[in-house]
């Protein structure tokens, strides 16, 4: 069995069609060929293809295709992973870019302000710095690939933005996440409050005021920091105080705002 192409002319073109044949004898012994396919017309590889495997079928061996060679992968970046993975998991856990999403209203941006919270959170307990740094850190993580944003979304405009939307939902944002440390371990046993100051360089905020830090640094730009929280650990409420203000009124205010929550019910006031 062999392949067999016929030239077929008419008027200025010229068509090549291609068929298999085999030879056999007549009964008188005469040698001749029958056609056992048409194949039309073929192009050169594939006539070489099949002569190539007529001759090894011929010659009772099997027809091997060379190898293709295969692409060397190469490394475009190397990219901060499994400490920001077990970070995101946390925080997908706890729902807590679908919160963001219910509370700051947004429509048609390129990066939603809760994936900039996210990144911002997972920045701070990883690698804290400032906002600056926040900014070059990203691209360096797999974290534009887990929120599925471009790294180029996640710059100082739009961090100072979303922090601005933030403030306007402290209040909300507090009472929502009560609500859900509530329904996933069930009512408080315990709250613990604390009062802690930190300091600037320079003059720092309007509510910066003059005096010696808890850490008995003297004449220092100081902000107060007031923080509640349960038995695990878990934020109920936090504030910023002036520089000044005094343990116990900051603590008394804390009870005053939180007494009538629905998450307090009988409870004392907070442990100190």
């Amino acid at each position: 069995m062999h392949l067999q192409l016929i030239r077929v002319r008419s008027g200025k073109t010229a068509k090549r069609y291609a068929r298999l044949v085999q030879s056999f004898r007549r009964p008188e012994g005469m040698p001749t060929q029958r056609v056992i396919a048409n194949l039309g017309e073929l192009s050169d590889l594939e006539v070489e293809n099949i002569r190539t495997s007529l001759k090894a079928s011929r010659l009772g061996k099997t027809t091997v295709l060379p190898e293709t060679p295969t692409r060397q992968a190469s490394v475009l970046a190397n990219l901060t992973y499994l400490d920001v993975g077990a970070a995101f998991d946390v925080w997908r856990s706890w729902n807590l870019s679908e919160l963001l999403s219910e509370l700051i209203v947004e429509r048609d941006v390129a990066m939603p302000s809760a994936d900039v919270v996210c990144a911002l959170t997972i920045q701070r307990c990883i690698a804290p710095g400032s906002k600056l740094f926040a900014e070059r850190w990203f691209p360096r993580t797999a974290l534009p690939e887990l929120l599925g944003v471009a790294p180029a979304h996640f710059h100082n405009t739009r961090i100072h933005r979303v922090l601005d939307n933030l403030d306007t939902i402290g209040e909300q944002m507090q009472d929502a996440l009560a609500l859900k440390y509530e329904q996933r371990d069930g009512a408080f046993a315990t709250l613990f409050t604390d009062v802690t100051d930190a300091w600037f360089e320079g003059r720092g905020p309007d509510m910066a005021e003059r005096g010696r830090t808890k850490e008995g640094l003297p004449n220092r730009h100081k902000i107060g920091i007031l923080l509640l929280c349960n038995e695990h650990g878990y934020p109920l409420r936090w504030c910023s105080l002036p520089g000044r203000t005094r343990d116990g009124i900051a603590l008394q205010h804390l009870v005053d705002t939180v007494e009538d929550k629905p998450w307090v019910g009988g409870r004392r006031s907070p442990t100190t």
